[in-house]
């Protein structure tokens, strides 16, 4: 009797409709653009150069006003006034290739057309999927 009852129970359970909860019919994919961070690929480039640019002459102008600094406390001695002398001029050979990298950036960026601040990369349609592909 008890196989009876768990095999009626059983097949009844498989056999009650059940109701499911599928997702509604509209776009499969919603992609937005973040509210807080890069907005694409070439923001985060252009950003991230900015900021290399910015570290490289803030680093230039310490290492000018260590310099000026040892320079001052060298006290006339020969050594040290050249000591402070070879780091301003190592200082000022940094500020220039830093001014050279940065028109290559922007020389490269003209004779290839490629902007940092409007680059473009391909991303998934955002329309209505083709119900041939699924």
């Amino acid at each position: 009797m008890k196989k009876l009852i768990f095999l009626g129970s059983a097949t009844l359970s498989l056999l009650t409709p059940i109701r499911a909860f599928a997702q509604s019919p509209g776009p499969a994919v919603q992609i937005n653009a973040p509210a807080v961070g890069f907005q694409s690929l070439s923001d985060f480039i252009a950003k991230a150069l900015v900021l290399v640019f910015t570290v490289g002459a803030f680093l230039v102008l310490i290492m000018l006003i260590i310099g000026a600094y040892e320079w001052i406390a060298s006290g006339g001695d020969k050594e040290n006034v050249a000591k402070a002398r070879n780091r301003i001029i190592n200082a000022l050979i940094g500020l220039i290739v830093l001014a050279v990298a940065f028109a290559l950036v922007r020389l490269l960026g003209q004779f290839t057309g490629l902007t940092l601040t409007n680059l473009s990369i391909p991303g998934p349609a955002t329309g209505t999927p083709n119900p041939s592909v699924l």
